[in-house]
């Protein structure tokens, strides 16, 4: 996944090669920045980006939703500890300290505070997976979403729950007849009670959870495993009922390896894609750019042991030196940072794939593949871009050393394929790109290109973002076409849109105009996240916070609210709404959930999950 200028603050914020020491005097060189050397620093590292309103980076009011604590892991040991080589301990507490929030809530000690009474029932899943089934086609039936069309009008907020010290709401929930499982930035992961947010367990992760997590069934059809992956490449399977842990493999072969998307759960194997932040590290002028490897990995779900590893590219090779003398390596890249979509008829799974990190660009770049569920052989690869290399030290604000000579267009295929049968029995893969096209292919012709549609203009951040949805009629395509790529072709087609899955034929648009002039995120009703369909109902989020229900008839506005504003919630945290990205609305009994709140590329920070349900009427 491609983090344009979002880079810059953490590589601004960034600088250390070794654990600092709370009691550490100032250096010499500290001491040198003056009498306000916070200040100090944050202009020589930040203030070029976070103050111009020109990049993509987090403003500093977006950094000051971050605790002490995670601002100093994110230079130490977090996602920039590679970029964080130069700057003195006692320089990264100085600044951590000055960006942090004044005064930041423990996690743990704020769950205990606010622990359920009664024990956790477990209970059937109602919202399970990234997609909420092996397909990814993120439709909810009217049984388990327990509200209809007519009850939409009538949504209400219930609850919320805030999360401490974070500036992002990013984990996806799953969610059974009772309780919300979902993780969070500071890496502490919830099962919260789903009529009172009360807290039943809590499960403390290496790093940030941000993804969805799946759930395994015992024989009773009841919750029984969660299994979850964190920032740092571990994965997780814990007990349902009590959070302990079951087991925890690190899944990283590189030192920049991450997960990104969900892990899938199919026949006692979990299909786990790997992403990297790599493409951040290559903003270093210095750095040996680039040797990550994107892929797919099968392991057992009893023990988390690995059965195959499956790369996009192959082992890179030198190909020479950058203008400052750093070795070169290629091809590399090409993440997977969707959930995998299962076809069990076939005995396949399919993923896309991201951009070249460093050239030559291979192949695999911006496709979808199928491999043997089995086995992993790669049995076919469909490349509707080739070429296509970009990293971060491409944009306009970066170095462009490292930059390779195609600078993009970096289309990723961030949304998963969706897997529908359609009305005369036959199978399609339905796939949507950051280049705003989206495509039906063939699964019994090696993904042969059905029909191809133009829905946006594309994007570092979309077109097509992070997900699409079906309801076996129509595929309902969220286009975000934020402003910046030079490869976007035509106008902004930002907002919701409506095609035939047979033939890509459009059905209906609803286009979402922005709500002032400004460019900015808190005027874009952008639709990022994936919406989420059931009977007659299209959820999504916008960019600016708007959360609406569409008509899948027509696509008109049944309901919506502004979620870009505070909120009690009932933890007892200070919390706020805004933008909606990443994590698209779960449907089940009865509530609508959504998580509000989004820190990277210069977006609105949030920190809480929003739980609407029904007004009872008199």
């Amino acid at each position: 996944m491609s983090l344009p200028t979002f880079l810059v603050f953490l590589a601004a914020l960034s600088a250390c090669g070794q654990e600092p020491n709370p009691d550490a005097p100032h250096t010499e060189e500290v001491a040198a920045l003056g009498e306000n050397p916070a200040e100090a620093l944050y202009q020589e590292h930040c203030a070029a980006c976070h103050d111009s309103g020109q990049t993509e980076a987090p403003t500093k009011a977006a950094i000051r939703n971050a605790t002490m604590q995670s601002l100093v892991e994110t230079m130490t040991t977090g996602v920039m500890q590679q970029q964080a080589a130069n700057m003195s301990p006692a320089e990264i507490r100085i600044l951590a300290d000055y960006l942090a929030i004044p005064s930041g809530v423990d996690a743990q000690a704020n769950a205990e505070a606010h622990m359920c009474e009664d024990p956790l029932k477990l209970s059937k899943p109602l919202w399970n997976r990234w997609g909420n089934n092996r397909k990814n086609q993120r439709f909810q039936t009217l049984a388990n979403a327990g509200l209809g069309i007519v009850d939409v009008p009538d949504l209400e907020l219930k609850w919320a729950f805030g999360f401490p010290g974070s500036a992002r709401a990013r984990s996806q929930p799953a969610v059974t007849e009772d309780a919300i499982y979902i993780g969070s930035q500071s890496g502490l992961f919830y099962a919260l009670n789903l009529e009172s947010g009360c807290v039943h367990w809590t499960f403390q992760a290496d790093a940030e959870v941000r993804h969805a997590p799946t759930i395994a069934t015992g024989d009773d059809g009841r919750a029984k495993t969660l299994f979850f992956g964190d920032f740092d490449a571990n994965l997780y399977a814990v007990s349902a009922r009590t959070g302990k842990l079951i087991w925890k493999r690190t899944l990283k072969d590189h030192a920049a390896g991450t997960m990104t998307g969900s892990p899938t759960l199919h026949d006692g194997r979990l299909y786990v894609p790997m992403s990297s932040t790599e493409v951040i590290n290559a903003y270093l002028p210095d750095y040996e750019c680039c040797t990550f490897r994107g892929g797919v990995l099968a392991v057992e779900a009893k023990s988390g042991n690995t059965i195959w590893r499956y790369y996009t590219v192959e082992q890179p090779q030198p190909t020479g030196e950058n203008s400052v003398g750093a070795r070169r390596f290629g091809p590399s890249g090409a993440p997977v940072w969707n959930s995998p979509t299962v076809d069990d008829e076939r005995g396949l799974i399919y993923f896309g794939t991201g951009e070249n990190y460093s050239s030559p660009a291979n192949d695999k770049s911006d496709a979808i593949i199928a491999l043997d569920l089995n086995t992993g052989q790669e049995k076919w690869v469909t490349q509707t871009i080739a070429g296509d290399a970009w990293n971060g030290a491409c944009g306009r604000f970066s170095t462009q050393v490292n930059c390779p000579e195609e600078d993009g267009p970096d289309f990723d295929f961030g949304a998963p394929p969706i897997l529908l049968k359609l009305a005369g029995g036959k199978d399609i893969l339905l796939a949507g790109q950051k280049s705003g096209m989206i495509y039906g292919l063939d699964p019994d012709d090696g993904g042969a290109i059905l029909w191809e549609r133009r829905a946006g203009m594309g994007g570092f951040n979309g077109g097509v973002h992070w997900g699409m949805a079906t309801d076996g009629t129509a595929l309902y395509v969220g286009i975000a076409d934020t402003p910046g790529n030079k490869f976007a072709t035509g106008p902004s087609r930002q907002g919701l849109h409506a095609y035939d899955p047979a033939t890509g034929e459009p059905l209906w648009s609803r286009y979402e105009p922005n709500v002032c002039e400004e460019n900015e995120h808190r005027c874009r009703t952008a639709l990022s996240a994936p919406p989420t369909v059931i009977p007659g109902v299209i959820f999504a989020g916008a960019l600016n916070g708007i959360l609406r229900a569409y008509s899948s008839r027509d696509g008109s506005i049944l309901w919506s609210r502004d979620t870009r504003r505070e909120f009690e919630t009932i933890n007892g945290v200070e919390a706020r709404g805004g933008s909606i990205d990443s994590a698209g609305p779960v449907v089940v009994a009865g509530h609508l959930i959504v998580n509000s709140g989004y820190d990277k590329f210069a977006q609105i920070p949030g920190n809480v999950l929003l739980v609407y349900a029904p007004a009872r009427r008199e």
